[in-house]
């Protein structure tokens, strides 16, 4: 299991940094970003099955292994007499590294997956006890797009920003200050929109299965991340095919300033954190373009799959010993089988001489003596008492005891053959180590690549804040402007003159209309300059 586990993490890993640079370096707007990273997780998902069940590419990098073959041996054969005092104990074997990695695997395994419904069911229950939503510039946002399939449009208490879930048609959840600002539907609905017309969740569900089979490698994770702020990106590039940029930059910041981190089964659409910098700088500066380049995208997605296949493929293995071939030694000759022999019949006994009846009776034989008693054995009023046999004893336990130093003999030749083995594997764990730091180093390099995009995004972000700035000043000097040409309609003269002016190129202004518009100037004017404070106070904040 643990090979298994290095295995899959190494594999998933390269898949992991060659899908990172790829949407990186080569994908450069964020539909297509979003698009490779989903061919990227798509692979993850299949890298299992490819090694289970399909064919092998083996590699015989490794040093040969020599088998071992383990005979039994019998160290001592014979009967053990009862002895006083003898015990038999016993103890339970300890698990092994391979129990306890797959036991840890299967514990992370669960726990993400876990979480994962769990947040699944809280939106569930969110969506269960939310109301639908009657305000009609919200209905009226929602029908503009004109879907097939309507999506539910429900008003939830629980929900800290707006957000899209679930199979299409898809649901969309509003919190209640949102609800509350019906000049923002047309950037919510827009973006929301968009992630259920891109089926952006489907792929949000198989990111975090992917997350559940290789939770233990970071790279995994890292493409879980740059999916789901890619995503964002994507949604934004589509809304702003829609809405004024400004209109919907003002619509994220004010979302983001009231949103809360929830670890849901869905992505809010503007969670506070560092993405929401990047994603303002790109909408203030970027051209807005949601068009896909099929050609970047399926060039991707055929570099992806041309690195995927050979690594999932990839199995390295010892070489094969080349055994030569040794002459065949003759055979021995067979011994002559045996040739039964019948037993030797008794003799038969001599028959009794005759006797007539005047004749005594011969005496009986006196009783032959009876044996000596054998060396270690005496006799003791009819009763045999075992005094010695020590030699026997001896003779038994030298035996005993080269057969040990036989065993023991054999037991040190199988431990150095298995320190052999050892070595051969720890040469492969180092073949191992050397992939592990390769990737390591993929990862480093794709950190830099973030690195110098976070740099780029950070000066953009400046360069935002002064046109904002900049932006606001001209709007104050144009207010300036409107309310001097207000007061100055306060004057006859002044209006006699400028319906002089107006006759003069074919236009007939009366003085009641210029009276009039002098007020109406000067309360634009105030607006325009409400306008600028907060633009002003806008780039202090994205500061």
């Amino acid at each position: 299991m643990s090979a298994v586990l290095i295995a899959l993490f190494v594999k998933s890993a390269l898949i992991a940094v060659t899908g990172l640079a790829l949407s990186a370096l080569i994908a450069r707007r964020p539909v297509d970003r979003s698009d490779v990273l989903r061919a990227t997780v798509v692979l993850l998902l299949l890298l299992p099955i490819v090694v289970a069940f399909g064919p092998e590419l083996r590699l015989a990098l490794l040093p040969p292994v020599e088998p071992v073959a383990i005979t039994p041996m019998t160290l001592w054969s014979g009967s053990v007499r009862p002895a006083e005092g003898l015990t038999v104990s016993g103890s339970v074997f300890a698990p092994s590294w391979a129990e306890l990695l797959a036991v840890a695997w299967s514990l992370g395994a669960v726990l993400v997956a876990a979480r994962f419904a769990l947040g699944v069911l809280t939106l569930s229950r969110w969506t269960a006890a939310a109301r639908p939503v009657e305000v009609a510039a919200w209905r009226e946002a929602v029908l503009r797009h004109r879907p097939r399939r309507r999506p539910m449009l429900r008003a939830s208490e629980q929900a800290t920003s707006p957000l899209s879930w679930g199979l299409p048609p898809g649901v969309v959840l509003l919190d209640t200050k949102t609800l509350g600002e019906p000049q923002t539907a047309p950037a919510v609905i827009a973006h929301e929109m968009a992630h259920i017309t891109r089926g952006d969740w489907i792929f949000l569900v198989l990111s975090r299965l992917a997350l559940a089979l290789f939770w233990f490698n970071p790279l995994v994770w890292m493409v879980h991340r740059q999916l789901i702020e890619r995503s964002e990106e994507a949604a934004d590039a589509i809304a702003l095919d829609q809405v004024d940029r400004q209109t919907y930059a003002r619509a994220l910041v004010g979302l983001a300033a009231r949103a809360a981190p929830v670890s849901l089964a869905a992505a809010a659409m503007a969670a506070p954190g560092p993405a929401l910098k990047q994603r303002i700088a790109k909408i203030m500066t970027d051209t807005p373009n949601a068009r896909r380049r099929p050609a970047v995208v399926l060039t991707a997605i055929a570099v992806l799959a041309a690195v995927a296949t050979p690594i999932a493929a990839l199995e390295i293995g010892a070489r094969i010993p080349q055994t030569p071939f040794a002459p065949l030694a003759p055979m021995p000759p067979s011994a002559p089988a045996p040739v039964a022999e019948a037993p030797l019949a008794p003799p038969a006994p001599p028959a009794p001489p005759a006797r007539t009846y005047a004749e005594a009776p011969p005496a009986p034989p006196a009783p032959p003596a009876p044996p000596a008693p054998p060396a270690g054995i005496a006799e003791r009023g009819g009763v045999y008492i075992y005094r010695g046999g020590q030699d026997d004893w001896n003779d038994d336990a030298r035996e005993a005891a080269a057969r040990a130093r036989e065993a023991a003999a054999r037991a040190r030749e199988l431990a150095g053959q298995q320190r052999a083995l050892s070595e051969q594997q720890r040469e492969a764990m180092a073949a191992v180590r050397v992939a592990a730091e390769t990737a390591r180093a993929a990862g480093d390099q794709a950190r830099a690549h973030a690195r110098v995009a976070m740099r780029e995004a950070e000066r953009a972000m400046a360069n935002a804040r002064v046109e904002m700035a900049r932006g606001a000043e001209e709007m104050r000097r144009g207010a300036e402007n409107m309310r001097q040409e207000g007061r100055r309609l306060a004057d006859p003269a002044y209006r006699a003159e400028q319906i002089e002016r107006n006759r003069a190129r074919g236009n007939t202004v009366t003085d009641q209309e210029l009276r009039d518009l002098g007020p109406r100037l000067i309360r634009q004017a105030d607006d325009l300059d409400r306008q600028a404070d907060q633009l002003a106070a806008q780039a202090a904040d994205a500061g």
